[in-house]
This record gives C-alpha cells, structure tokens and sequence, in this order.
C-alpha cells in the first residue's frame, strides 16, 4: 500500500573526467595554500621527527634525509622555502608531499607541509596562479624554481 509522500528518484551522478594533469593537491603552510601538480606527487607521507638525519653543512632550507621504504628521501621546509613570518620548528609528526621520479629536477625530493587539506582542479584554481611566479598572495604554485639550484651543495665553513 502506497502513501501520499512523493517518491524521489535520485538524479544520475555527473561525472567529469579529470585528467592528472588538471589536478592538484592544497596544502597549508603557515598563512600559505601551497597547491602542488597531482601529477608530480608519488605520495604524502607521514613521518616522526625522530627518523631524520640532520645536514647540517646544507642550505637552511633542507632539514635532512630520511629512510621511508628503502629510499633515501632529501627534506625541504616549505616554510623555508616560502619565507613565512613564524620561525621554523620541526614538529614531533611531520607531513611530506614526496616528489614523483617524473620531476626531473627534484626527483624523489619530499616537501615538509604544515598539513594537506584537498584536492581541486585547474578550473577551480585563479587563472593568475598559473601565470605569477612571484610569491604574492596566499596562494602560492609549486614550481622547480622556488628552490635553490645549490640546494644540495655542501656550504662551507665562515
């Protein structure tokens, strides 16, 4: 026996093929959105603080290597990178946006982010962020060029 409520069949899902080229990771560091090309990402890790090998004879902005699955995996502070107001301190558990082999110029290189809060696509994203490569308002690309060529030059003594 039928009721007098109304039946509603649910509308079919629109789905859009996006490809991994027009989607990117949002993480935060600081008052940053750090958007990162899904396409460059191998994987985000979680890592104890305790697990990293201090270099310290390197650019500032690396704060070490660390062993995740039989691979030795280079560290950079975003926050470094990015200048933030607030002086860098290594937390207890550490969030890394590890670089897939393809990026040719930091292969295997992990990012140290505050934390990673989603994923969107090209058309979501302000159409100037893929133009500037100033480091202006809150959100900022991941490009190659943010780091130092000399990055993994040892520094020498003052």
């Amino acid at each position: 026996m039928l009721n007098n409520s109304t039946i509603v069949t649910p509308a079919p899902l629109v789905t859009t093929q996006t490809s991994l080229a027009d989607r990117f990771i949002l993480t935060t560091v600081e008052r940053f959105t750090l958007v990162f090309p899904a396409a460059w990402v191998a994987e985000i890790i979680r890592l104890d603080r305790s697990k990293i090998l201090d270099l310290p004879f390197y650019n500032p902005i690396s704060i070490g290597i660390v062993n995740h699955n039989a691979q030795i995996i280079p560290l950079i502070a975003a926050a470094k990178l990015l200048e933030t107001t607030e002086p860098f301190v290594l937390k207890e558990k550490l969030m890394v946006v590890k670089f897939d082999r393809s990026v040719h110029q930091l292969p295997n290189v992990g990012i140290v982010v505050e934390r990673s809060i989603g994923i969107t696509t090209r058309q979501e994203l302000p159409p100037d962020l893929f133009s500037s490569s100033k480091i202006a308002a809150d959100l900022v690309l991941m490009r190659p060029e943010l780091i130092p060529s000399d990055i993994w030059q040892p520094q020498r003594w003052g």
